[in-house]
């Protein structure tokens, strides 16, 4: 195993542990995250900004609001990112999100990690341009998957409207990509449409086709990969995708062997994404700077499929 991916193991496991003791109440799930997103940069975790920047948060928007819980957490951890800028940041996204809902988006926590992106990557743009880009994008999704097209697709809107992929580009690419992804044991139609709209930021076939064989790998050595993630493999590059298995494989065994909680106290669905992540993060590549957004789009729709599984059983 190469040295940069021995030190970012180690870096992920650190940062895991200090995030367990420091943002305990953040919950487990997102002390992974917050351990991954700055081992992609090569960071520690800034603890005291992170609580200064939810103290910020909280002082400035509604009890109410979707600013809160979770996402108040994970919102967080991406703001101390941009060191020096985060109130600058945290104003901005008030600001889209308010633009946004006027267009008549729904006020909800999948809007704010839109409203993020558009913050955080638009700033030399016209936020007006984009926000009309983000609703012309939606209204086709929409129109084409009206059954299974919900809050949770703002966030690629967002990308694709950030990244100038036009209309007419996304209405004849979207039936290509989703048709290819029949080839896939993928059981969730959600998870098939996230998968395919983040292959779209690509834009190009060949990333579509080695995206699908390394999926295809990963089923043939039984590495399950929970489906609110799949959109993060959209964007993975993924030149060898059988060598890069092998590798994710090689992740997984090092986690194991220096953390029991990766072994032992973990959804293999999830522990995997930690280590296509890490390898992914390893990669020099343009296109991982969506990563940390769609990790987190993932880590919240995973954390929310398992506080509705545990209401269930309550119910039951």
């Amino acid at each position: 195993m190469e040295k940069i991916l021995q030190d970012r193991i180690q870096l992920t496991i650190k940062n895991y542990r200090e995030a367990k003791d420091s943002l305990r109440n953040d919950g487990d799930l997102l002390n992974h995250f917050a351990s991954l997103v700055y081992a992609h940069y090569e960071k520690e975790i800034p603890v005291e900004r992170v609580k200064e920047i939810r103290k910020y948060i909280k002082a400035t928007s509604s009890r109410v609001s979707p600013f809160r819980g979770d996402i108040l957490y994970m919102l967080s951890l991406l703001i101390a990112l941009e060191e020096g800028k985060e109130k600058e940041l945290v104003n901005n996204i008030y600001d889209i999100m308010n633009l946004l809902i006027e267009e008549g988006f729904k006020e909800c926590d999948h809007l704010v990690l839109a409203s993020f992106v558009v913050a955080k990557y638009g700033r030399n743009k016209d936020k007006y341009e984009i926000i009309r880009k983000i609703k012309d994008v939606y209204i086709i999704l929409k129109e084409k998957y009206y059954n299974i097209t919900q809050e949770d697709d703002y966030l690629v809107c967002a990308l694709w409207a950030l990244n100038d992929i036009d209309v007419q580009t996304i209405d004849e690419f979207i039936e290509v990509v989703y048709d290819q992804m029949s080839s896939l044991q993928i059981k969730s139609k959600n998870g098939i449409q996230g998968l395919g709209n983040a292959i779209i930021l690509n834009g190009s076939s060949g990333d579509m086709y080695r995206t699908i064989e390394f999926i295809l790998q990963l089923e043939k050595r039984d590495l399950k990969i929970a489906q609110q993630f799949l959109p993060v493999l959209g964007v993975v590059s993924n030149l060898t995708p059988r060598k890069n298995v092998e590798i994710v494989e090689g992740v997984i065994d090092s986690l194991c062997e220096e953390e029991a909680e990766y072994e032992y106290y973990m959804d293999k669905g999830f522990r995997t994404i930690i280590a296509i992540s890490i390898v992914a993060f390893c990669m020099v590549s343009e296109k991982r700077r969506y990563m940390d957004e769609l990790l987190a789009h993932g880590v919240y729709c995973f954390i929310q499929s398992k506080n509705k599984g545990i209401f269930a059983e309550v119910l039951a």
